[in-house]
Formats: structure tokens, C-alpha cells, sequence
């Protein structure tokens, strides 16, 4: 899901858009808390914390097949380090590597999904002013302003440098240039240090003294 689609979806107008941002932000955060804190093999725990999760998912409207998706590509990134994580557990004799593996993937999941409601739920700017109420330090919370802002920016710079790429380059389909993509990463990290730095420049010319003010103030 692109960022924009999510946006607008965080916009709607369901029963938990309507909740306080900040019961929002404190729920997730403890849901995501209690799931860390749930001992490997407690697969009942984990299923009760599993049907919470849909019962929200739901409640929420967001399409299945949007958080699918998401889901897939998480676990595709996630598996991996289960993987390596179960070789090494304590847990690995009593239970399995595989069992343990599957738990980590578990946890993780839920987290992440819960943690995905909660954007599409509630725009990012509203995220930030409850974050500023529940005393978080100022920078964290510009520094996740400006994050999201120029997060935009940056994945524009990064399509127009892949179409670049692909009509300037010829590349058999199947195959990954490893040097080809280290580069473009490379350049994007570059542009996006130098945009930064601009950015800092003409907002202190403007007078930026560190406080980030919201109308919703």
C-alpha cells in the first residue's frame, strides 16, 4: 500500500478513527508490550492476543488484502532471523527449533499488524500531537515529523531513479545486479543528506528554533 492510499484511508471517519489518539497510541503500545512480554510456547496466550488483534482489524474496516500483503512481505524479512534466533534459544531443546522459529514469527507479526491498524487508523500528524501530550521529548517527536515528511520525497527521487535505470541500462529478467543496486542506494543516501541539509538551512533562515507547532494545538 502506497503512503498516500494509506493516508487517505487514516482519514476515514469508523469508530476507531474517531477515538482519542492518545488511547489509541497507549493501547497499541501495551498490546505490543504484552505480546514481547509472552513466553515462547504460550501458544494459547498468543492465540487470545491473535483473536483481540482480528476483533480490531475488523472493528477497523482496513481491507484484508491490504494487510496481507503487508503481512507477507514482513514475514518474507522476518523469517530469516527466526530462523537464526531459534538455532541459538534456550527454548530450542524443550520445544523445537521450528516451534521456537514459528513463536518469533508469531510475536513479531502481531506486533507489527497492530502497530499497521494504528496508522491506518489515525493520521500521522494526530500521532505526533499525542505522542507531544504524553510528555515524548521534542526531538523524538520532530525528528518523526520530518521523517514521515520527506519520506514522501524520498521514494518519489527513488521511482524517478529506477526508471532511469531501466531505460538507460539493459538487465536479463531474473537476475539482480548487486553493484547496480548498492550504487543507487548509494546516490539516494547522498541526495537525501543534501536535501537535508538544505531543508535545516532555509527553516533556521526562517526563523526555526527546535519547536514543532501543530494547529491542533
Amino acid at each position: 500500500m502506497r503512503l498516500d492510499r494509506l493516508e487517505r484511508f487514516s482519514q476515514g471517519d469508523g469508530p476507531l478513527h474517531r477515538l482519542d489518539p492518545r488511547l489509541k497510541l497507549v493501547a497499541t503500545l501495551l498490546f505490543v508490550v504484552g505480546v514481547v512480554a509472552t513466553p515462547v510456547g504460550a501458544w494459547r496466550l498468543l492465540g487470545a492476543e491473535g483473536l483481540v488483534l482480528a476483533f480490531v482489524i475488523g472493528l477497523s474496516g482496513i481491507p484484508p488484502r491490504d494487510l496481507l500483503r503487508l503481512w507477507l512481505g514482513f514475514v518474507a524479512l522476518v523469517g530469516f532471523l527466526a530462523v537464526m534466533l531459534a538455532l541459538s534459544h534456550p527454548e530450542r531443546e524443550r520445544l523445537g527449533a521450528a516451534a521456537v522459529a514459528a513463536a518469533v514469527v508469531a510475536k513479531n507479526s502481531l506486533a507489527f499488524l497492530a502497530t499497521l491498524v494504528l496508522a491506518h487508523v489515525t493520521p500521522f500528524p494526530r500521532l505526533l500531537g499525542a505522542l507531544r501530550r504524553l510528555g515524548a521529548p521534542a526531538v523524538l517527536v520532530a525528528t518523526l515529523h520530518f521523517m514521515y515528511r520527506y519520506l514522501h520525497v524520498l521514494l518519489d527521487e527513488l521511482d524517478r531513479m529506477l526508471k532511469a535505470r531501466r531505460s538507460r541500462t539493459f538487465r536479463r529478467s531474473g537476475r539482480l545486479d548487486w553493484g547496480l543496486l548498492t550504487g543507487l542506494i548509494g546516490v539516494l543516501f547522498l541526495r537525501a543528506f543534501e536535501r537535508g541539509e538544505r531543508v535545516h538551512a532555509a527553516m533556521v533562515a526562517r526563523g526555526w528554533d527546535g519547536t514543532l507547532r501543530s494547529l491542533e494545538d
